[in-house]
């Protein structure tokens, strides 16, 4: 950090003689406080009223200030003059995340100082550092999500209202909340949450997602300066994506998260393909909501195949359908060595046919998700997009179903334990309407770009 001025532009703007003092007196004051009502005793009681202050500072309000550093600067028209300055994607996007946050973490590591006085004589000291390394990764990882977030939303649109942020700072704190609770689970020892199995191996909880939280913090980062490359019109290969898909794969897969019902039935190497499986179903439709899908992508690849620039062609293609690849080739790998007929809870399903089904209604969604793009060019499509499969999924297939027309539901879900043709004969339809219709979107889009020009 010491050479990018980035960071030390966001250092100057952030910390002030004030701000240095304020800062530890109030973070202080609330500790003496809690310190004369505990019976002026430092424990475990002072030891949660600085993760809490922690977890207000860090979390909360640094989740905001990374969620609109780049936005603060595009509403305030000075982000093209940083896009076209000599700085690289990586100076911009360490000196975004850890220079507009500099001063919530000089507030934050005040808070782990006094949190690990608290607990220094009571618990072990390398599960202490645990703690420690718990609170601080989550607090990075928190705010690179949100300005990673952010950062997809600004491919898209350059207008942004508290609205906007308040959204990209909610999905910042989602996906803090399962690491944290985890860890905090897994330092109190509560029942099963003690410890975890990886591929059969078994490991302290606590460490093992303190661990898990800096890898993907790493992944993180890297997704930041991936964007940081679009945004200074760098054009990014799907190769780091796809390495980050096999890493969620791999970690996932050999983690025991089914249902004990399901792990009973389905063999090892089943379960852990399965969870692959979903992994990749939801990546799918991660990235296919966030990433850019409009007419200058098609129209950039289309560009590649008339000059024959097939480096360039794979690079542009949307990463949605490398995931969908991928989804493929797991399920056919579940169909070989997954069980014909298991029982969940009390259902009995056709595994093959709801796995192949399942696949299926991702190939279709993702052709949905495309069309509207390409139908209504908008930065909230996506959105209606989101919206349109939501009803899909519950709210149409629950009325039929309420009607007595069961058998048309195979339409909107795939059905547990219905014959193949009425799994999947209406899937596949589906797939092919859909497809259809976006290549006749596609030609259509394309005619009116060759109109035009």
């Amino acid at each position: 950090m010491k050479g990018n001025p980035e960071f030390l532009r966001n250092l100057w703007l952030e910390i002030s003689p004030y701000r240095l003092v304020m800062m530890p007196s109030v973070i202080g004051a609330f500790f003496l406080v809690a310190w004369a009502i505990n019976g002026r005793t430092v424990d475990a009681a002072t030891a949660q009223i600085c993760a809490v202050l922690f977890a207000a500072i860090v979390v909360i309000w640094g989740s905001r200030i990374a969620s609109e550093s780049v936005i603060h600067e595009i509403n305030n028209r000075t982000w093209d003059n940083q896009r076209m300055s000599a700085l690289g994607p990586w100076a911009l996007a360490t000196g975004k995340l850890f220079g507009s946050t500099v001063f919530v973490w000089y507030g934050g590591l005040i808070c782990m100082g006094l949190y690990a006085l608290s607990y220094g004589e009571l618990i072990d000291p390398v599960r202490l550092f645990h703690l420690v390394a718990l609170y601080i990764g989550s607090g990075a990882l928190c705010h690179a999500v949100g300005l990673l977030v952010s950062l997809q939303a600004v491919q898209k649109r350059r207008e942004f209202g508290r609205i906007q942020v308040t959204f990209y700072q909610f999905l910042a704190l989602a996906a803090l909340a399962p690491v944290l609770y985890i860890g905090v689970a897994g330092f109190d020892d509560r029942g099963v949450y003690r410890v975890t199995s990886w591929y059969g191996h078994a490991f302290e909880l606590l460490g093992a997602t303190v661990t898990w939280l800096y890898l993907y913090l790493a992944w993180a980062l890297v997704a930041v300066w991936r964007l940081m490359r679009t945004e200074l019109q760098m054009v990014n290969g799907p190769w780091v994506w796809l390495g980050f898909v096999a890493f969620v794969v791999l970690h996932l897969a050999g983690l025991r998260v089914l249902p004990e019902e399901v792990s009973r039935v389905l063999p090892t190497l089943t379960g852990s393909v399965f969870a692959g499986f979903f992994a990749l179903a939801v990546l799918t439709y991660l990235v296919a909501l966030s990433e850019p899908k409009g007419r200058l992508v098609f129209r950039r690849l289309r560009q590649a195949l008339q000059v024959g620039d097939w480096a360039g062609f794979v690079n542009r293609l949307p990463l949605s359908l490398f995931t969908v690849a991928l989804l493929l080739v797991a399920a056919l790998i579940l169909l070989r060595i997954g069980e014909a007929r298991i029982t969940l809870f009390t259902a009995d399903i056709n595994f093959r046919l709801v796995v192949m089904a399942a696949a299926l209604f991702v190939v279709r969604d993702v052709a949905v998700i495309m069309w509207i793009n390409l139908l209504r060019p908008s930065p909230r499509a996506d959105g209606s997009a989101f919206v349109a499969l939501a009803l899909v999924y519950t709210l149409v297939p629950v009325a039929l179903a309420g009607v007595g027309l069961d058998a048309l539901t195979a339409f909107f879900w795939p059905r547990w334990n219905a014959t193949a043709a009425l799994t999947l004969l209406p899937v596949t339809g589906e797939v092919l309407v859909f497809g259809l219709l976006l290549r006749l979107r596609w030609r259509r889009a394309v005619a009116d770009d060759e109109a035009t020009y």
